[in-house]
Parts: C-alpha cells; sequence; structure tokens
C-alpha cells in the first residue's frame, strides 16, 4: 500500500500529465456542474480544469480567463509532485511545514478568497 503522501504525489502527477495531454479547448465536459444546472451559475471552482489544461498548453492569458486560482492550485500539484522527494533531502521539512503559520493560514484563505472570487463572478453576469 502506498503512504499518504506518495499516493497524493502520484495523483498530482496525474493530473498535470492529464492537463498536458489535453488542450484546454478539446476537454469534454462530461460530468456537467450540478451547482451550474441548479442555480445557473458559475460554482467558484468552474473553469479550473480548463485552466490547468492552458497552463499545461501555455496559454497563460486564457487560463487566467478561465478561472485565475487555476496557476494557484497548478503549483500546489507542482509542490505535490515532488515533495517525497524533497521529504527525503530534508528531513525536517514536514516539522518545519507543519510549525508554519503559512502552511495553517494558506488553505483557508485560499478558499475564502476563491468564494469571494465566486460571487464576484455571479454578481457580475
Amino acid at each position: 500500500m502506498l503512504r499518504g503522501d506518495r499516493a497524493i504525489s502520484i495523483l498530482a502527477g496525474a493530473v498535470l500529465v492529464a492537463s498536458a495531454l489535453i488542450p484546454a479547448g478539446n476537454f469534454p465536459d462530461l460530468i456537467p456542474c450540478p451547482f451550474k444546472m441548479l442555480t445557473g451559475w458559475p460554482y467558484p471552482g468552474c473553469g479550473l480544469t480548463h485552466a490547468f489544461c492552458d497552463i499545461s498548453h501555455g496559454n497563460l492569458a486564457q487560463s487566467w480567463v478561465d478561472n485565475p486560482f487555476g496557476f494557484f492550485f497548478y503549483a500546489l500539484a507542482m509542490v505535490l509532485l515532488v515533495w517525497p522527494l524533497l521529504e527525503r533531502r530534508i528531513p525536517r521539512l514536514n516539522f518545519a511545514l507543519a510549525r508554519s503559520r503559512v502552511a495553517y493560514w494558506a488553505p483557508p484563505v485560499l478558499a475564502v478568497l476563491m468564494w469571494v472570487f465566486g460571487v464576484f463572478r455571479i454578481v457580475r453576469l
């Protein structure tokens, strides 16, 4: 069985590879967003898949249009991809990260900012 950090690393790698193989313009809308189906409004995370694909293909301006938070999550996926290697090279990294205020506050702040963006996007419509 894989350790949790390695499984997350493999998942992040799979997402990055998939985004590199599929151009955003060709990405099928296989699973419609339930939030958008019920309300007619875009979910704060709408466009993240297209943003990932655009970043992988170098279409940074289009990625920003799709969802500006794609850059944050793409960077996070890259960090998660190399995390097991970093952890092996720098053994105290997990301890330092666990005590870091950034690691504690970044996820909720990012989530709130993404929801504010989503509300802004709905109001703008």
